[in-house]
């Protein structure tokens, strides 16, 4: 798969980019991330590392170098947003073909037995959407309390709804009754 990727890296141009953030071209997207903030720091203008060779660097090329770090960050960044949306789009038509579960209602479980039938890490949903790991695992288990407010639950379920292919409107809708149920108690 990796060779797949690199090949589809270098007739795009993408390699380029992997060199300037100094990573491998199979490198995942949490590692592309570090990679970007870790050169980020390294060239900023408070860098103490940067102290002993500022003589030796104008301003102007660590600016330079850190537009590159920008740029770079950005194309791959969109490089992985098109590759999660083919992938989103594989898993449902995977999920069309194997005859997921559909549920009356989705509450925690119901969205828990789904992701495990698409063979889905909790931490990849979380990696592609932006949703905390810790709050996708409190969804799933509803310790509701553990959870921030209603406005950024409704965002992270319609994400992680997204991403498994389900109705986003009526998984929130659902949860969200629970949400409310386990309020008035």
């Amino acid at each position: 798969m990796a060779e797949t990727k690199d090949n589809n890296i270098n007739t795009n141009g993408y390699k380029k980019y992997y060199d300037v953030l100094e990573i491998k071209t199979d490198a995942s997207f949490q590692e592309i991330k570090n990679a970007y903030w870790h050169l980020k720091k390294l060239y900023s203008s408070e860098a103490p590392v940067l102290i002993p060779v500022l003589d030796e660097i104008s301003e102007e090329d660590r600016l330079e170098i850190l537009n590159r770090i920008e740029d770079a960050y950005t194309h791959l960044k969109e490089y992985y947003k098109v590759e999660e949306k083919e992938k989103a789009a594989s898993t449902r038509q995977w999920a069309v073909t194997h005859n997921v579960p559909e549920f009356a209602v989705y509450d925690g479980n119901a969205l828990k037995v789904t992701r495990e039938v698409l063979c889905v890490d909790l931490k990849e949903i979380a990696l592609f959407t932006g949703v905390p790991l810790g709050h996708l695992k409190n969804i799933e288990s509803e310790r509701l309390d553990l959870l921030p407010p209603q406005g950024y639950v409704k965002v992270f379920l319609r994400k992680y709804a997204e991403y498994l292919a389900l109705d986003p409107q009526k998984v929130t809708a659902d949860y969200m009754a629970l949400f409310d149920r386990q309020k008035k108690k």
